[in-house]
């Protein structure tokens, strides 16, 4: 279970999230620390999101086909010093932001009331690092992988853009239900280190892809909704195969506040760069 808190202000979003309760099965599987911190800004034509995430601790899911007498209560191979962080920057431009908005479905201030659709522009930069201690490998299966048995350790910096779309149905204007669909051609600059001290440097051209859902109720102050995130990018080398899939899933209570704006904002309000947003 993961808890966490978001604020949102005119076209700012701060969230910030956290494991706060250890799994059940915690003995089979391990424990997974995480964190997760978010900076969004969003205009009525694009939106910028920003995120830091931090995993440590992973267990291997195919650990039945090299554990002997698997069964049920048999706990997984886990490595619980191994850790993957992600820092990623989204740009995504509306084409129809008129008519539609995107944020209605996934941030906390704004509404919608009328179903309607639009194609998107989606572009991405992000760093992502794994490593671990000795090799990625489990220890039972090493020597069935030559060269990558001491693979310990992949940076990437990646660099995509591309085209997708996204549509809100809307119902009794306050009940919606949102997906959004894109797909990216990325670049990617990769270094590969091994606990023998080698390192590898490569480059490669792949697909990187982006979907997401997002249901619920959107009142005028009162709203409720539960969205659930698909990021996927391929780190296939041709000797071993190798994706970073993350999903996400967050269900999301709020009221929102009349507030007085502050006069500092109120003179960004007037500036050019903010009636350009």
């Amino acid at each position: 279970m993961i808890s966490g808190i978001e604020f949102d202000y005119d076209i700012f979003s701060l969230a910030f999230a956290y494991k706060a309760v250890p799994p059940q099965n915690a003995f089979r599987k391990g424990k997974t620390y995480y964190s997760d911190i978010g900076l969004n800004l969003s205009g009525k034509k694009w939106k910028l999101e920003t995120s830091y995430k931090n995993y440590k601790g992973f267990y291997d899911i195919n650990s039945s086909n090299y554990i002997p007498s698997f069964s049920d209560s048999t706990p997984y191979y886990q490595n619980h010093n191994m850790r993957t962080q992600n820092l990623k920057a989204k740009f995504i431009y509306i084409k129809n932001n008129k008519r539609f908005s995107y944020n209605a479905a996934y941030d906390c201030y704004a509404q919608q009331i009328k179903s309607a659709f639009s194609w998107i522009f989606v572009g991405n930069l992000y760093y992502n690092t794994m490593s671990a201690d000795t090799s990625f490998i489990p220890f039972p299966i090493r020597n069935f992988y030559s060269d990558y048995s001491s693979f310990n350790g992949l940076n990437v910096i990646g660099l995509s853009a591309g085209v997708g779309f996204s549509a809100n149905l809307v119902v009794f204007h306050k009940l919606f239900g949102n997906i959004t669909l894109a797909i990216e051609p990325e670049s990617q600059w990769r270094k590969y280190s091994y606990s023998s001290c080698a390192e590898r440097y490569k480059n490669y051209i792949t697909v990187a892809a982006d979907s997401r859902i997002s249901f619920g109720y959107n009142g005028k102050k009162f709203f409720f909704f539960a969205s659930f995130i698909a990021d996927y990018s391929n780190y296939n080398s041709g000797a071993m195969t190798i994706a970073n899939k993350l999903f996400s899933g967050a269900t999301t209570i709020g009221y929102r506040f009349r507030v007085t704006k502050p006069k500092f904002y109120k003179r960004f309000e007037e500036t050019k760069i903010y009636k350009l947003l």
